[in-house]
């Protein structure tokens, strides 16, 4: 019962970790709508008004800048007004799936290594006799 117990409070700790993982979204220092634009990276605009705007990426065309939303099926462009933006922050790092499926694998690899030396694994059939 307590081998069960312990097992549970495990899983509960790891998956209440992925949950908080999941959750996360850090954006670097501020970049200009330029920098922005080359990036092609997911920004969050904030205007002088404190309003904040969420695109996928940022795009220059014919001298004006749009922000793209991802619309099912297609991506959507509102024009951004320079005047009116005070910060864009990009996104930063890889995805956030990506690093959980790191982890994951990370986790997934340590638990079988430390099965391995340390579980009930019967070793004595594996390699050759030494016979005294």
């Amino acid at each position: 019962m307590k081998k069960i117990k312990k097992s549970l409070k495990s899983v509960a700790f790891f998956l209440s970790g992925l949950i908080l993982l999941q959750s996360c979204s850090a954006y670097k220092t501020p970049v200009t709508l330029q920098q922005a634009a080359q990036e092609e990276k997911a920004v969050k605009v904030i205007t002088v008004d404190d309003d904040t705007y969420k695109y996928k990426y940022i795009l220059y065309e014919d001298g004006q800048f749009y922000g793209v939303k991802d619309n099912p099926g297609e991506d959507v462009k509102f024009p951004i007004d320079i005047e009116e933006v005070e910060e864009i922050l990009m996104k930063k790092g890889m995805p956030w799936w990506a690093w959980t499926l790191i982890i994951i694998g990370g986790i997934a690899v340590l638990w079988i290594v430390g099965y391995l030396i340390w579980g009930g694994v019967d070793t004595s059939g594996i390699g050759p006799e030494i016979i005294p």
